[in-house]
């Protein structure tokens, strides 16, 4: 029974970072580091995406940040 219960708190540490990447509006990139990636496409954009793959990639890539998505739809509804 304690296995189940170590199950449950992962489970909801990993429901946790979800949530909090969820609710993340700015994405850096830069020194081979990024907070993006290729599989974040809708929510980055396509250059955004693009970016942080290539700074993964460890491509010279300036550093920036990438605004997501969700906070053009903020912006075109207010």
């Amino acid at each position: 029974m304690a296995k189940k219960a170590t199950a449950k708190k992962a489970s909801n540490k990993a429901d946790k970072r979800t949530t909090a990447k969820a609710n993340k509006h700015v994405y850096f990139f830069g020194s081979g580091k990024a907070d993006g990636n290729r599989t974040m496409k809708d929510l980055l954009g396509g250059k955004g995406s693009g970016l942080a793959e290539m700074t993964n990639a460890d491509l010279p890539v300036p550093p920036g940040f990438t605004i997501s998505t969700e906070v053009c739809n903020i912006y075109y509804e207010q």
